[in-house]
């Protein structure tokens, strides 16, 4: 599914998708873009009509910050890689080139989350670690939360030392066995699967939960991949908000 954002990002990239069936949370504003200029994603707050758009300095690790309307007034962004808000009129925004994008929506108490998993924000557990804060902040049980993971370099592509896909596996235990694939020294990681892993062993459903894109790496029409382009690669962008006046209560 594609849709279009109700302010200027949205002239970047004509691609915008969006996970299947979380229209019916009236007021949610939400979406995985294709590639856009890297200096683009980086921005750090933008204005879209009702809509503040704040992003964080991404830094390969698992801290998770609580963010208000104060995100308006930082002079730079904070070091983190995830970001959850309780409140309407902020849009959560997330670069990835081949990590992985993940989304949080507790529609009920109308609060989301936006989360960069790179391989090492994964293994410290990123992902759980949101899902606690969701219960922390809002007494949340998991079991009523939705996850949507965005494009990010699949486990057909994505070649990592033993070492780390052992240690991945080990922790996480996912249940796909297509999550870790060992060939030698190496092995193919699925990046997403083992964010799903986390999710699902934190309590979330497997049904509330979705993959939403392809592989980054082998879509290169669509997507931006550091490992196929290098350090000058674009990026992808992904968000997450409440407008301020839904059309109906959540």
């Amino acid at each position: 599914m594609t849709f279009s954002l109700p302010f200027p990002l949205s002239t970047l990239t004509p691609l915008w998708l969006r996970a299947e069936g979380w229209d019916r949370f009236p007021g949610l504003v939400h979406g995985f873009s294709g590639r856009v200029p890297k200096n683009a994603a980086e921005f750090s707050q933008a204005q879209g009509g009702d809509l503040t758009v704040c992003t964080v300095k991404q830094v390969h690790g698992d801290e998770i910050i609580m963010v208000n309307q104060h995100c308006k007034a930082w002079e730079k962004r904070p070091e983190a890689d995830g970001m959850i808000t309780a409140e309407a009129g902020l849009l959560l925004g997330i670069a990835s080139a081949e990590c992985v994008p993940v989304l949080m929506v507790a529609p009920q108490q109308g609060i989301v989350a936006a989360l960069h998993a790179g391989w090492r924000g994964t293994l410290k557990g990123i992902s759980a670690r949101a899902i606690e804060m969701f219960t922390a902040a809002g007494n949340i049980d998991p079991t009523s939360l939705w996850v949507a993971l965005g494009p990010a370099i699949g486990g057909c592509c994505y070649e990592v030392g033993i070492e780390i896909g052992e240690s991945l596996v080990q922790r996480w235990h996912p249940s796909s066995l297509t999550a870790w694939r060992p060939h030698g020294e190496k092995g193919l990681l699925d990046l997403r699967e083992i964010n799903l892993a986390q999710c699902e062993q934190a309590g979330v459903p497997r049904e509330r939960m979705q993959l939403v894109g392809p592989c980054t790496f082998c879509d290169s029409s669509r997507f931006a991949s550091y490992r196929r382009e290098g350090p000058s690669a674009s990026r992808q962008l992904s968000m997450i908000g409440w407008q301020t006046e839904p059309s109906e209560p959540r």
